[in-house]
């Protein structure tokens, strides 16, 4: 008898395992700093243009501090450059500014950045939000944090 109640607790234990897993992979990380949105002024500008990018959230930035913005050049792998920018990384491996750089960011208000972005050469670059604030970076972020700029010659 008590082999059998033994072996119920052990299979409950793993299904309730299992559950939690599942839930933690479900939740999205992007949920627990709330929602960021790219827009982006021309999303096909040609090389060595200026576009302008504004970033938007849904909570209110502190006062000390700020959020990040990443060129991540054509070819290049996201995490190498966001984590050799950012320093967060001892694994990330990239030549800056050649694969990819900071771009500054201007708060006009508690919720709003923006930003003026030259990139300098043909090809399809990606712009990383690495983190709701800056420090560190999520892995992946969220898909609407990374938007697809086609630059055009």
């Amino acid at each position: 008898m008590e082999r059998r109640v033994l072996g119920w607790c052990i299979r409950r234990m793993k299904i309730v395992a299992l559950v939690v897993c599942l839930g933690a992979f479900a939740a999205s990380p992007a949920l627990a700093k709330g929602r960021i949105f790219v827009l982006l002024g021309d999303s096909t500008p040609r090389a060595g243009h200026a576009f302008p990018v504004v970033v938007r959230t849904d909570y209110v930035v502190p006062a000390n501090d700020w959020l990040r913005l990443i060129a991540v050049a054509p070819r290049r792998g996201w995490y190498d450059v966001v984590g050799t920018v950012t320093g967060d990384s001892s694994l990330a491996h990239a030549n800056i500014p050649r694969d990819g750089f900071e771009i500054k960011l201007v708060r006009v208000g508690a919720r709003t950045w923006r930003a003026l972005v030259r990139l300098p050469r043909p090809g399809r670059w990606r712009l990383v939000v690495p983190n709701g604030t800056h420090v560190g970076f999520m892995v992946p972020p969220p898909a609407p944090w990374m938007p697809w700029v086609q630059v055009r010659r």
